[in-house]
């Protein structure tokens, strides 16, 4: 089946689904003042990095390469995003901004 991202509050009420896509949607990682999520998200055939609002507005992909980005970790200013991506055939860290 496809994974999804939901957000719920800190009890485990208020479960609210937060991504819609056939694809696998993953890993999401908090910005550090909350109002932001990044996730690696399969949906466009690629792993890739996107980048939304708390409550699952303001889509947008934050990487866009052939080759796998994953594990997106915010930096503490909150503007941008550490990633493991690979890069011909061999992975690194990379810090990519979030617009």
């Amino acid at each position: 089946g496809d994974f999804e991202i939901y957000a719920m509050q800190a009890d485990g009420t208020a479960t609210r689904r937060l991504t819609d896509s056939p694809g696998v949607d993953m890993r999401p990682a908090w910005s550090p003042d909350g109002r932001q999520l990044a996730f690696t998200s399969m949906r466009d055939g690629n792993y890739e990095i996107y980048s939304m609002r708390a409550d699952g507005t303001a889509l947008r992909r934050v990487t866009n390469h052939p080759e796998r980005d994953d594990f997106a970790q915010w930096h503490p200013n909150g503007k941008q995003l550490l990633t493991i991506s690979e890069r011909d055939g061999a992975f690194d860290l990379y810090l990519t901004d979030v617009k």
